[in-house]
């Protein structure tokens, strides 16, 4: 279901499943909006950033690289537990995990 990307080597575990595991399972599947996301992403960013960036990467490589069909979707509908009210394709999907990606961004770089 999900593949490996080139990278799998670099992070010790696939991009693919960094993101599921930890992105969309440890911070999103039980927030109720982007406001509590963000609230989360920046509590652990006070602590530390390390993890973060790295989340951050791992969701790039899985924006940027070829993914088999309906893997976007089953990472936004199923692992995320976000529903997806316009767009559900991966077309859709890719739109949810870019704004993911912007929120990590902004926290990040608000940390610096």
């Amino acid at each position: 279901m999900y593949g490996a990307g080139p990278r799998e080597a670099e992070y010790g575990e696939t991009s693919l499943v960094r993101v599921r595991i930890r992105v969309l399972h440890g911070y999103i599947s039980d927030a109720e909006d982007f406001d509590e996301i963000r609230r989360d992403l920046v509590s652990t960013a006070r602590t530390n950033t390390i993890f973060l960036r790295q989340y951050l990467d791992a969701l790039e490589v899985v924006l940027s690289e070829p993914q088999p069909v309906g893997t976007l979707l089953r990472l936004v509908e199923g692992d995320a537990n976000w529903g997806i009210d316009h767009d559900q394709n991966d077309a859709g999907a890719a739109v949810f995990l870019r704004d993911v990606a912007r929120l990590l961004r902004e926290v990040l770089d608000g940390v610096r």
